[in-house]
């Protein structure tokens, strides 16, 4: 399983770092940048518009062989794919003066093809800000036009935290399976950013062995099964066996457990309710980290990445991404002892970092040395970066953010 979540991760940064890094320079300037329930109000308004989708025929379709990006499409989307778009400028161009509205899955590749139009003349061009990644994380309440524009061809169902919860609490008989290794599920993973516990009533049966290991546990296939990995990169990869076996009723927790134990919109008795084995520290989404920033603004801040991210000096450029203001960099559990060493115990931490583990490690040794107030931004500073410009209310989140001028 760490071998397919490696490769994913290799093809996402691929995917997002191709000609650009965080595009977002570009947002309204060249073009305008809206907002998922922003860009439908538009459209409704609109006698005459495109609707473009630049992903791949795969992503589309919800065939592409990276199953954590088959995540549905819009109704009325166009599929041109990001590359053939050259290709198609002479069909585009009865759109010059009409809105094209643009998406992809996370809204980096539509922020490309947003700029290139804009720059060969064409006069309403829209971004639409997350893609379908925002639209599979809102449920309807938060996304108005998600029950009537959101098509999907998966033989599962994606719910996002809201929906999640629901589902567990509301549906007699519900299977969840946590398909991580047994390390992982027991929070005992040499990597500590995998030890974030587990969903209550959950059964570990993991992916390696889970079409072996299944029948042992006599499960009815008319039971409704909920499936969930740590970020939703692999829990879907499991769903053939399940339909092979008969199982109709099928939901897959989008973008994992790491998503949902960080969700800001939990109360720390959800919390206690939904999750066994969680870390003594705080796990905080990016709108959870702005909230805590704007209320508490003598929050101690700890940015755990390797110094040269910290500078914006790394060779792997989508990791310069300036940092948040006011944060102390460290590169060490050994730098931790000078900076605690006068603080009280009801000192206010917030520790992100990026693709390493000291981040939750240093979370970790700071609730050790007694601390308890101690939050981890568990899906690092680039994703923080990405929902300041995707996600309507993470935008105010700019404020914190430093020394990143011109880089995206």
């Amino acid at each position: 399983m760490k071998q397919n979540i490696a490769a994913f991760i290799i093809f996402i940064a691929s995917v997002l770092t191709t000609n650009a890094q965080l595009a977002f320079r570009y947002d309204n300037t060249l073009y305008k940048a809206v907002y998922l329930n922003e860009a439908f109000r538009l459209m409704d308004s609109s006698s005459n518009y495109l609707l473009l989708d630049v992903r791949s025929p795969g992503e589309y379709a919800d065939t592409s062989k990276h199953t954590a990006l088959n995540i549905g499409r819009i109704k009325g989307a166009v599929n041109i794919d990001i590359d053939a778009i050259p290709a198609h400028l002479e069909e585009l161009k009865k759109y010059t003066d009409q809105p094209v509205f643009i998406y992809c899955s996370h809204s980096q590749r539509s922020r490309r093809v947003s700029k290139l139009l804009a720059e060969k003349g064409f006069q309403k061009v829209y971004n639409i800000n997350g893609g379908m990644s925002v639209v599979n994380e809102s449920d309807d309440k938060t996304f108005l036009y998600k029950s009537k524009v959101h098509i999907t061809n998966t033989n599962y169902k994606n719910v996002a935290s809201a929906d999640a919860i629901k589902l567990i609490k509301e549906t007699p008989g519900l299977v969840i399976i946590d398909i991580r290794t047994e390390r992982e599920f027991a929070s005992k993973d040499s990597l500590q950013q995998n030890n974030i516990g587990h969903l209550k009533n959950a059964i570990n049966i993991p992916q390696d062995v889970f079409e072996a290991k299944f029948d042992s546990y006599k499960i009815s296939n008319d039971k409704p099964v909920l499936l969930y990995d740590l970020q939703g990169h692999n829990s879907m990869d499991v769903v053939d066996i399940l339909r092979a076996k008969g199982f109709t009723k099928i939901y897959n927790l989008f973008e994992g457990l790491s998503y949902l134990i960080s969700d800001h919109k939990l109360s720390s008795t959800q919390r206690s309710q939904l999750f066994a084995n969680a870390p003594a520290y705080n796990l905080l989404d990016p709108k959870g980290c702005i909230d805590l920033l704007t209320m508490h603004p003598n929050t101690v801040i700890i940015d755990a990445r390797p110094a040269d991210e910290f500078s914006n000096q790394s060779k792997t450029t989508y990791l310069n991404l300036g940092y948040i203001k006011g944060a102390v960099n460290i590169s060490s559990l050994a730098d931790l002892e000078k900076l605690t060493a006068q603080k009280d115990k009801s000192t206010r931490f917030l520790v992100y970092g990026s693709n390493s583990d000291l981040g939750s490690k240093v979370s970790r040794e700071l609730t050790k040395k007694g601390f308890q107030q101690v939050n981890y931004l568990s899906q690092g500073l680039y994703r923080f970066v990405w929902s300041t410009a995707n996600i309507e209310d993470c935008k105010a989140g700019k404020e914190f953010l430093t020394n990143h001028d011109g880089l995206y």
